[in-house]
């Protein structure tokens, strides 16, 4: 199907349509075990108006993108169906799920086409007012920091389809693994285990495929225990293990500092291999290896949140390994970023990120998001901001993102170099 053709069928129909209320703006989360912690205690509030079990969203967008120089641009559109529900079954039974379908037309061979993502499918069962099971594909996402996260082990392989940078889209936007969890919630702590089975031995790109392949590829599980220590700071203990997997220990601190200003931490350590030796499948010796994100987001009184965030990643290359690499194989820099992209790693040893979100900047409904991260071995960046004007049932949405540094340089060898996306997003 060509996507010149269904763009304009997609608008049109969405025009059409009668649309009911505006959907949240937000990403769909699934509340954190640091956010749950306030669920066993939280005293019984007032009636709240009852939201619909539904959201559903259709989106045409119109990129330019440019490859390793100025000279070399192609164009691309694209077409995107997304919905939720998450429905009562019965007292305690909840079903969910979510899904993504992007077309893609590009005047440009080789890009890539079709995608649908389900990005959650389960049942999830409460006994009681303490226990949760759940059963099928859920998005299990953990980290107390924005732009890395190190104990956030489900994000490998998990995005088919990139449409924006933003860590928050991410999250979102990519597919859940197959598990079996349960969680007891306690006053003051919470403790959860999960399971997660081998499916299939390699990911299938196909458009409707549900790519357990990726999501799946052995059996896994993870332990979490969270616990608040004080109404302004939490904390919570990861332990992750596999099949062909050394164990990983984890942990996530937050905190309120003043009435504007959270501060966080996320480490991880275990024993696993570099990068470079993942990315070429070199049988290098597997030591302990840690990985870290801290920092801290501000919010003013006017609605600008700033976050300031320093990045670690002991398994990435130095500027003189990223260097020699060409010498061990010649494709060996353009494999290690394809590998840090796949398992969603900093590709550098170090990096600095700030981000930056102002709702309601300058004019009513308008909101600018940006952010850059800069890494410290070749001292290279990526760029990325996003104007979006929201009316009732309908987004305009401007996005620029841009790789820069020398050809040598870890970001700037990125080949896409420049990005320049329009895109209208309606509500249904």
């Amino acid at each position: 199907m060509r996507l010149n053709t269904v763009l304009p069928t997609l608008l049109l129909s969405t025009a059409l349509s009668a649309p009911a209320a505006r959907a949240a703006d937000a990403p769909d989360e699934l509340p954190s075990d640091l956010d749950a912690l306030s669920l066993a205690d939280k005293a019984p509030s007032e009636p709240a108006a009852k939201a619909r079990p539904w959201r559903l969203f259709v989106e045409g967008s119109l990129q330019r993108n440019s490859i390793d120089d100025r000279d070399s641009r192609y164009e691309s559109n694209r077409a995107s169906i997304d919905g939720r529900i998450d429905a009562s079954l019965a007292p305690g039974v909840r079903a969910v799920f979510s899904d993504r379908l992007d077309l893609r037309h590009s005047n440009r061979p080789g890009i890539e086409g079709d995608v649908n993502t389900v990005r959650e499918a389960y049942l999830s069962w409460a006994p009681t007012d303490h226990q949760i099971i759940d059963l099928g594909r859920v998005n299990v996402r953990h980290g107390s920091a924005y732009g890395y996260n190190p104990t956030d082990w489900f994000k490998e392989g998990a995005v088919r389809s990139i449409v924006s940078l933003d860590p928050a889209v991410l999250r979102e936007n990519r597919q859940g693994t197959v598990v079996l969890q349960g969680q007891q919630l306690w006053s003051g702590g919470s403790l959860k285990a999960a399971y997660s089975p081998n499916l299939a031995d390699k990911p299938n790109p196909g458009t409707f495929s549900l790519n357990v392949g990726a999501t799946n590829p052995r059996h896994r599980w993870l332990l979490v225990g969270s616990t608040r220590f004080s109404d302004k700071l939490n904390a919570e203990m990861l332990l992750y293990g596999g099949h062909g997997i050394r164990e990983q220990l984890g942990l996530n601190l937050s905190g309120l500092v003043g009435d504007a200003t959270v501060v966080f931490g996320e480490f991880s350590i275990g024993k696993g291999p570099t990068l470079i030796a993942k990315s070429l499948n070199l049988n290098a010796e597997s030591r302990y290896r840690s990985r870290a994100a801290v920092g801290l987001t501000y919010t003013t009184a006017f609605n600008l949140s700033l976050t300031a965030e320093a990045e670690y990643n002991d398994a990435g290359p130095t500027r003189r390994q990223w260097r020699e690499l060409p010498g061990i194989n010649p494709l060996g820099q353009l494999r290690l970023l394809e590998t840090s992209q796949t398992l969603q790693d900093l590709p550098a040893r170090s990096a600095g990120f700030l981000y930056a979100l102002w709702k309601d900047a300058l004019v009513p409904r308008l909101d600018l998001s940006a952010f850059v991260r800069r890494e410290n071995e070749t001292r290279s960046r990526v760029q990325w901001l996003e104007a979006r004007y929201h009316w009732n049932q309908i987004d305009l949405v401007a996005q620029w993102q841009q790789f820069s540094g020398s050809r040598q340089s870890i970001l700037g060898s990125v080949p896409q170099s420049r990005t320049i996306e329009l895109a209208l997003r309606f509500y249904l």
